[in-house]
């Protein structure tokens, strides 16, 4: 029997496969009633899950989260940069393990810009758990500073995201955002 864990993780892959299959076929304007039938799930039960349609394409960033928190948990006394490092190559590897669902969701995201509302969204968690770490990291944290430096790493995951996606995922995608984060080293190690 699946844990409460594993069936919400279930429940969402689902909800985003079908999304994604439904968006493709007939693009960002389809009801939620037709999402739901193909993920064999009641329509309430998407807002059980997440607040919106456009919500359903970056499932898979959302639950990166739970990725990037397990990989980082312990390691209170790994240097911020070593610690973002980390986390982000176990989320790496979670989009290499399976990387067509966000290829898939940013491609549908990239033909129709006015769903980058949701991708905005999920961003600004990311900004927020970056900051977390940085906060952490720091002798003195101040809010803003970390959430300039959160900022900064997720511009930098950004652009590693979709120079992967607009090189058609041949690479693994660790490859660019490690290189990304190299760039930012200075800023990482100076907290």
């Amino acid at each position: 029997m699946a844990t409460r864990a594993e069936h919400r993780e279930q429940t969402l892959r689902a909800l985003s496969n079908a999304a994604i299959e439904v968006m493709e076929s007939a693009g960002p304007n389809v009801g939620l009633e037709e999402i739901a039938d193909r993920a064999g799930v009641a329509r309430r039960t998407i807002y059980r899950w997440v607040d919106s349609k456009d919500d359903l394409l970056f499932i898979h960033p959302r639950l990166w989260l739970d990725v990037f928190d397990a990989a980082v948990a312990e390691l209170d006394d790994v240097p911020l940069n070593e610690r973002i490092r980390i986390g982000s190559t176990a989320v790496c590897a979670a989009i290499d393990a399976d990387p067509e669902p966000v290829a898939r969701s940013m491609h549908i995201v990239l033909e129709h810009p006015q769903l980058m509302r949701g991708y905005t969204a999920l961003n600004h968690e990311w900004i927020e758990r970056m900051a977390t770490e940085v906060r952490r990291a720091a002798d003195n944290p101040d809010r803003f500073h970390a959430r300039v430096i959160g900022a900064a790493i997720m511009g930098v995951i950004d652009a590693a995201l979709f120079e992967w996606i607009a090189h058609e995922q041949r690479s693994p995608i660790a490859d660019f955002v490690l290189t990304g984060l190299d760039h930012l080293g200075p800023l990482l190690t100076d907290q």
